[in-house]
């Protein structure tokens, strides 16, 4: 049976009614499948972007420095060896990926359980967000609001506000329930939602 949560908002000052799904609004919460989820979405943001050069890529060093025998030094065939100051990186990293995968059911999972969790600890509202009301929220906000809304018109006025952070129902995952301090769910977007994480396939 689908809950009916009754929302009362100062910033519209309009009691809603909204027919909730519990398959998304009443997960039970876990903590493993959230960390996973989180530590995922952290790792896949890393550019790997550190590099040095092997002996291969170093400039010059192309002729033996002295000849094999003869000289009582040891041997060597390249002044760009790991060995030699100014030679290569002995293990050059050359530009690491470290993004990681994670399973579709999971990572909808995860977010049903950060909207359940976030929705029994009352810091998620269901709210009628339009153009004018977003002017007064993004106004009003002293604190780090997340909206979620598919308006074009909202996200245009509330992209750049620093106190406030928009996401897409179809974009929305676990790691922005878990940084956001407050969200702020369109009515609108609540079918989108439950459309998607309610999607076995």
């Amino acid at each position: 049976m689908a809950e009916t949560k009754k929302t009362t908002t100062k910033k519209t000052e309009k009691k809603t009614e909204v027919k909730l799904n519990p398959s998304v609004w009443e997960v039970p919460y876990n903590e493993d499948l959230v960390a996973q989820a989180y530590y995922v979405y952290t790792t896949n943001e890393r550019k790997g972007s550190a590099k040095q050069k092997g002996r291969g890529e170093v400039s010059g060093g192309g002729k033996k420095p002295w000849k094999q025998k003869g000289t009582g030094r040891a041997r060597h065939g390249s002044i760009r060896s790991p060995l030699w100051i100014g030679g290569g990186v002995t293990f050059a990293d050359s530009g690491r990926n470290f993004s990681r995968k994670l399973n579709k059911k999971m990572a909808r999972k995860a977010t049903t359980i950060m909207l359940s969790e976030r929705l029994r600890n009352k810091e998620l509202e269901f709210v009628k967000v339009t153009a004018t009301t977003a002017k007064k929220i993004r106004s009003a906000n002293d604190k780090r609001v997340l909206f979620v809304t598919a308006d074009d018109k909202v996200v245009l006025l509330l992209r750049n506000s620093k106190n406030s952070e928009v996401k897409s129902p179809n974009k929305l995952n676990a790691k922005h329930l878990v940084l956001a301090k407050k969200i702020l769910v369109d009515e609108k977007a609540v079918k989108v939602l439950e459309e998607r994480l309610s999607n076995d396939k």
